[in-house]
């Protein structure tokens, strides 16, 4: 789809591509932002950007990478100029999350609110949008090991915090 938008500024592409981006990409948004209207501005600046830069994409990552970079630098960009960091609401934190048991969910999330930005926005991307350490590091501007070691902490931190509250987190294939 991109290419029909960057070849032949093809408007019903670029309809499709807003269109599959906006679950995902709207979701990875809210989460950064934690406003609905700064949330649908960022959204519409993001495809706005792509609609402009499309045949700037040069196929050094996925698609889906280059977009959620765009996406992740405006967010920060409009969070910067209020000069503040919106902390993440309970109730928006991932669908991934929502097979868990309702107090698994309740202590996954409250150990989500305990990580800072950087590390939040790394474990988004990695559990809840499905992207590699390299995509991520793309996304974020900074090398794959430094988006190894933030998911690391993130890690620790989170299963530290669960622990703090009484219940020991279950590992993968245990």
């Amino acid at each position: 789809m991109l290419a029909k938008v960057a070849e032949h500024r093809d408007p019903s592409a670029m309809e499709r591509l807003y269109h599959a981006y906006r679950p995902r990409l709207g979701a990875f948004i809210f989460r950064l932002v934690q406003d609905d209207a700064l949330c649908e501005e960022i959204y519409n600046d993001v495809m706005l950007t792509v609609w402009r830069k499309a045949g700037d994409f040069r196929g050094g990552s996925k698609v889906s990478t280059w977009v959620f970079a765009i996406a992740y630098r405006q967010g920060l960009s409009r969070l910067r100029s209020r000069r503040e960091f919106v902390e993440l609401h309970e109730e928006h934190i991932g669908e991934s999350a929502d097979n868990a048991p309702l107090e698994d969910q309740d202590m996954l999330r409250k150990a989500l609110l305990e990580l800072s930005p950087e590390h939040r926005m790394a474990v988004e991307l990695a559990y809840f949008v499905g992207l590699n350490y390299q995509e991520i590091a793309d996304v974020v501007g900074c090398p794959a090991n430094t988006v190894k070691t933030r998911i690391f902490h993130a890690r620790r931190r989170m299963r530290d915090h669960i622990e703090t509250i009484g219940r020991p987190m279950v590992q993968p294939g245990e």
